[in-house]
């Protein structure tokens, strides 16, 4: 299977995998036991689902370090 933005079923007409060819493609996906996705079609009612709010985890977290961009011994002297 070759993913591409066209086979995904949500709105943000792009996918990060785009072309990538991958062995094996989901035929049911599931929802609290019920059928969201079968056979490459969707089967779940528009606004369905819910928005789980959580914390960005600790990758997210501050290391107090400058990033590169940030550093004016790395960023070429750009004026910051």
């Amino acid at each position: 299977m070759t993913i591409s933005a066209a086979r995904m079923h949500d709105l943000a007409g792009y996918s990060p995998y785009e072309g990538r060819t991958v062995t094996g493609w989901p035929v049911t996906v599931l929802s609290r036991g019920r059928v969201v996705v079968d056979d490459g079609s969707l089967r779940a009612a528009l606004g369905s689902g819910r928005f789980l709010a959580r914390d960005a985890g600790a990758a997210a977290a501050p290391t107090g370090r400058r990033g590169p961009e940030f550093d004016p011994e790395r960023n070429f002297g750009a004026q910051i």
